[in-house]
């Protein structure tokens, strides 16, 4: 098992979050609303596709079923909902500080098995922490295994991938 403490300074890390809150950071919470799935659904078809997140971490508030997650053996298995728990995806900010030591967790939300839990609005809560804008994001174990760039370069690099803007 890694500890987080294993690969960076705790008290330097801390510094790249000073403006969660007050700007120039895109941490943020969203309410994530699936509606009701038609009676006819295409073979593999999934209420949000697979995808890693941008940012440093997500946490997910979820009482629903269907949040899927890749284990380490490339198999998706159900994150299914446990009372009073959150469940803590590492997302690729992390994964890149980490020079891969901890990897972005893939995943997906699929349709539920029944007709009546599909006719159902399933709902969950995401809070997306993100790093601030300006801070130099570079292996934090001197490793150079990525090119350091500012989180607001790679947050703009990965949302024109994903969104394919010009």
């Amino acid at each position: 098992m890694i500890r987080l403490c294993q690969i960076l300074d705790v008290n330097g890390f801390l510094d790249k979050f000073k403006y969660v809150g007050k700007g120039r950071n895109g941490t943020n919470l969203r309410t994530l609303r699936y509606p009701p799935v038609k009676e006819e659904v295409k073979k593999d078809q999934v209420r949000c596709g697979e995808h890693t997140d941008f940012g440093c971490l997500t946490l997910v508030f979820q009482d629903n079923i269907g949040l899927e997650v890749m284990n380490v053996d490339g198999e998706y298995v159900p994150a299914s909902p446990i009372p009073d728990t959150i469940v803590v995806n590492i997302a690729d900010t992390l994964q890149r500080w980490s020079a891969d030591k901890l990897k972005s967790t893939r995943h997906r939300v699929v349709l539920p098995d029944s007709r009546e839990e599909r006719q159902r609005v399933h709902r969950s809560i995401a809070y997306f922490f993100h790093c601030d804008s300006d801070v130099e994001m570079k292996c934090l174990d001197g490793s150079d295994k990525y090119e350091p760039i500012s989180a607001r370069e790679y947050l703009l690099q990965q949302i024109g991938t994903t969104y394919l803007t010009g």
